[in-house]
C-alpha cells in the first residue's frame, strides 16, 4: 500500500494528506460509524472496537490509533479487503477519511475486518467540521467538561452557575456533532445555544467545541462520555442529556414533544423565550412548517388528479405555497433517462423525495404523486423530509380492478400481454402502506369528496387554514 505515515492523529486539526493507493476497495460508512472512526483516530475508542457497535466500558489504554473493526456488507467484500491488504473508509460525502491497514478477518466472523486506521484526510462534511475538538490541544487538558446534548432549561441554570463557579477553571463545553433528525436538536443550533449558555452561567473563558458523537445506546453513550473525559484529563465532568435519570430531562422531553408536534399555541415548557425562539427556527409551528404530501397508489388510482386538486385548493384558499411534483413531468425533467426497472423506479422516488425535502426545508408544501410501490423507499423519503419538515403519506387505495378498468393509458393491457415488464400490480408488487396517514379510495368517492378528505386532514393537522371549495 502506498501510504506515507503521519505523526500523531489530531481530531480537529488538518494533518498533511497521505498518499492514497486507489487500488484499495472502498467502504462508505454510516453516520454512526463515521463518528466512531473520528473518535478512533483521536484515540478515544477502546482497542478492537467495532465501528457503530456497542462501546466497551473501559477507559484504560487511551492511546492514539487503536485497532478497530469494520463490518463489511458481504463476505466477498471482506475477502477483497484482505487480498488488497487494506480498505479505504469514506464518509457520506465519499471523502477518504482513513485507510484500514494490516487487515485481518475476525475468527468466526467472515464479514468483520479488523485493522489499524490511518488518517487520510480531514473530514469536511458536517456542521461542526471546523469546530471539532482537538484532543491533543494542551490548552483543553485538565479543565472542567460540560457535554451539552440538549438545550439548558431555566431550572438548569442555577445548578450550572454553581457548577461553573466551583469548577476552578474555565470549562470546555462540547456539543455533539451528529446527523440531522428529530430526536435531537441540530448541531448548528446547539452551538448557538452553547454560546448563550456560557454567558448565562458566567463561565468566562469557556471554550465551545463540537465532538463527533452519534447516539448508540444509553450504556455505550455513557461509556463514550467517560472515555472523552479521560482523554482530555477533564475534571468536574457534567452533562445535559436526554436520558439522564430524574432532574430536568423529563421537562425537556415534554418541551421536545411539543416542539415536534407543532400544534400548540403556548410556550414550550421549561424554556426561556430566547431558547424557544432559537428552537422554533428549526421546527416552526405547523402552519409555518414545510410539509411533503405524498400520494402513493397503483397506476390509475387517481393520485395525480387528487394531487392537482389539493394543490389548486391550497393555492386558491390559503396563504401557503404549494409545489406540484407531477409524475410525468418529473419523468421528463428530473428523471429523464431513467428506465422502469425496479432500481430506476426507486431512484425516481428518491429524487422526488430529495426535491420535496428541500421544498419543505424552506417552508413550502411539496405535493407529489409517484406510485412509490416499495415500503423501504417510502421510508427513506419520510426520513429525508422529516429532517426538515413534516411528511404526510396518503395511500390512494383504489382497488386494482378499478384501476385496470380505467386504464387510461392502456398500460395494464400491455402489462397483461407481457409487453411491459415489472409493472406494479401485475408483474411487480405494491407494498400496501402500513404507515399511511390517510387512505382515500377514489372508487368509492367522488372527485370533490376525495379531495375534501385530504383537505380535512391538512386542516385538522394544522398545516393549512381555509374553507373547503
Amino acid at each position: 500500500m502506498s501510504l506515507v505515515e503521519d505523526g500523531p492523529v489530531r481530531l480537529g486539526s488538518a494533518p498533511p494528506e497521505l498518499v492514497l493507493d486507489h487500488a484499495l476497495p472502498d467502504l462508505t460508512l454510516s453516520p454512526l460509524a463515521t463518528a466512531d472512526l473520528m473518535l478512533a483516530l483521536a484515540g478515544v475508542l477502546p482497542p478492537g472496537q467495532v465501528l457503530g457497535a456497542a462501546v466497551q466500558e473501559v477507559v484504560e489504554d487511551l492511546g492514539v490509533g487503536p485497532e478497530i473493526g469494520v463490518a463489511l456488507p458481504t463476505v466477498e467484500a471482506a475477502r477483497a479487503a484482505l487480498v488488497a491488504g487494506g480498505l479505504v473508509l469514506r464518509d457520506e460525502e465519499h471523502t477518504p477519511l482513513a485507510a484500514l491497514e494490516q487487515a485481518r478477518v475476525a475468527p468466526g466472523q467472515p464479514r468483520l475486518v479488523h485493522g489499524i486506521p490511518r488518517r487520510l484526510r480531514a473530514r469536511e462534511s458536517g456542521v461542526g467540521a471546523r469546530t471539532t475538538v482537538d484532543f491533543d490541544d494542551p490548552s483543553l487538558r485538565g479543565r472542567p467538561l460540560l457535554l451539552l446534548e440538549r438545550p439548558a432549561l431555566e431550572a438548569d441554570l442555577p445548578l450550572l452557575r454553581a457548577w461553573a463557579s466551583s469548577a476552578g477553571a474555565a470549562p470546555v463545553v462540547l456539543v455533539p456533532e451528529h446527523s440531522d433528525g428529530r430526536a435531537w436538536v441540530p448541531t448548528r443550533l446547539l452551538l448557538r445555544l452553547a454560546d448563550d449558555l456560557v454567558t448565562a452561567i458566567g463561565a468566562s473563558g469557556a471554550t465551545v467545541r463540537t465532538v463527533p458523537l452519534e447516539p448508540h445506546d444509553p450504556r455505550s453513550d455513557s461509556a463514550l462520555v467517560d472515555r472523552i473525559a479521560a482523554r482530555l484529563g477533564a475534571t468536574a465532568v457534567r452533562s445535559l442529556s436526554d436520558t439522564e435519570p430524574g432532574g430536568t430531562a423529563g421537562v425537556w422531553a415534554q418541551a421536545h414533544a411539543a416542539l415536534v408536534d407543532g400544534r400548540g399555541a403556548g410556550a414550550l415548557p421549561g424554556l426561556d423565550p430566547d431558547t424557544e425562539r432559537t428552537l422554533r427556527s428549526w421546527l416552526p409551528r405547523r402552519d409555518e412548517r414545510g410539509v411533503a404530501l405524498m400520494f402513493s397508489g397503483l397506476s390509475g388510482s387517481g393520485k395525480s388528479t387528487l394531487a392537482r386538486d389539493v394543490a389548486a385548493w391550497i393555492g386558491a384558499t390559503t396563504s401557503r405555497t404549494a409545489t406540484l411534483l407531477d409524475g410525468d413531468r418529473v419523468r421528463q425533467m428530473l428523471s429523464a433517462g431513467l428506465g422502469f426497472d425496479q432500481a430506476s423506479r426507486e431512484l425516481n422516488v428518491r429524487r422526488i423525495g430529495y426535491v420535496a425535502a428541500e421544498i419543505a426545508r424552506h417552508g413550502g408544501i411539496a405535493i407529489c404523486s409517484p406510485i412509490a410501490p416499495f415500503a423501504h423507499t417510502r421510508a427513506e423519503v419520510r426520513h429525508m423530509v422529516e429532517q426538515a419538515g413534516d411528511f404526510v403519506l396518503v395511500h390512494v387505495s383504489t382497488p386494482l380492478e378499478e384501476c385496470e378498468r380505467r386504464d387510461l393509458k392502456g398500460l395494464y393491457a400491455k402489462a397483461r400481454q407481457g409487453q411491459i415488464p415489472d409493472f406494479t400490480g401485475i408483474s411487480s408488487p405494491y407494498d400496501v402502506p402500513v404507515d399511511a396517514d390517510l387512505r382515500v379510495d377514489t372508487s368509492a368517492l367522488g372527485r370533490e369528496e376525495a379531495a375534501q378528505q385530504v383537505i380535512d386532514h391538512l386542516t385538522r393537522g394544522g398545516w393549512v387554514e381555509g374553507k373547503a371549495p
